[in-house]
């Protein structure tokens, strides 16, 4: 089977579309998606608000979309193509799942580039390739998608072994605000860098996105003492308080998380393992 490396390669050796695709330049999908209709934005926020009741009423979440993508909202066909393949308030049907997202990359919106990424690699409703799966995450990742940013990270640190570009990658989408972008840069920087103080900053950060396990990866680090820190139980009570909370609503966010619950420098790494062991972070976005 074509391996995930060997099929990069291929792509960025022969598509000119993707030959730079090591010289990376970080890009915010806020910069590259079309702009949203105001009316078919206010239908897409009714929808989202009626879904996540229960028992929702798919069919009317289904109508108000369906306004939505009349007017080119392209967050819109996104969630309608889910309901398509789900059966949820339409009638289940894959095919018009591809068309809305055929329809997001006509518009360029650059999610339509990952939704397609997602159905070639699986092969449903449409004919399964993992070279066009690539092509589309490339594409995803180079206007500006955090998710498919997310899942380029990934695949060039632990599978490409190409690190910088990786981590390139996760911190583009983690200047999006995407918490499972900080959450995987935070376990890079526990796992294979070992500078344990920029790990909990970005486990920190994932939790204030709401990203659960980022709390409770900073719980259990200062309830055991682990990576040379001492025990805190005031840390570890305080954290264990925000996963607890963000494990009942996940809609939470904490902005203030870092003001309010500050964490210790690390005795040996004191903030950050690459710099001096008096500087403090200033509250920069180029800090970490």
């Amino acid at each position: 089977m074509t391996t995930i490396k060997a099929l990069l390669a291929v792509v960025l050796l022969g598509s000119s579309g993707f030959s730079m695709a090591y010289d990376f330049k970080c890009v915010h999908e806020k910069d590259t998606a079309p702009p949203l209709d105001q009316q078919a934005d206010q239908w897409f926020k009714q929808a989202r608000v009626l879904s996540k009741k229960r028992p929702a009423d798919w069919s009317k979440v289904a109508s108000l979309y369906q306004q939505a993508v009349e007017k080119n909202h392209w967050k819109a066909m996104h969630n309608l193509a889910e309901l398509y393949l789900r059966g949820d308030g339409v009638v289940k049907d894959t095919n018009k799942a591809i068309d809305l997202y055929l329809e997001m990359i006509k518009l360029q919106a650059p999610l339509g580039y990952y939704d397609m990424s997602v159905m070639t690699k699986r092969g449903v409703g449409v004919v399964q390739s993992d070279r066009q799966s690539v092509i589309y995450l490339l594409k995803a990742g180079d206007v500006g998608n955090p998710i498919a940013q997310v899942r380029l990270g990934n695949i060039y640190i632990y599978e490409v072994k190409k690190r910088d570009l990786g981590v390139s990658y996760l911190r583009c989408a983690a200047e999006q605000n995407d918490a499972s972008a900080n959450y995987e840069l935070a376990t890079y920087y526990e796992i294979l860098d070992r500078n344990y103080p920029v790990a909990m900053h970005y486990y920190q950060r994932s939790a204030a996105l709401g990203y659960v396990k980022g709390a409770l990866s900073i719980e259990n680090t200062f309830r055991k003492g682990d990576f040379g820190y001492p025990e805190n139980i005031k840390i570890a009570t305080d954290y264990g308080h925000i996963y607890d909370r963000l494990s009942d609503n996940p809609e939470l966010r904490f902005p203030e998380i870092a003001k309010d619950h500050p964490l210790p420098p690390h005795p040996v790494q004191g903030y950050h393992a690459d710099k001096d062991i008096n500087w403090k972070p200033t509250g920069r976005d180029d800090d970490y």
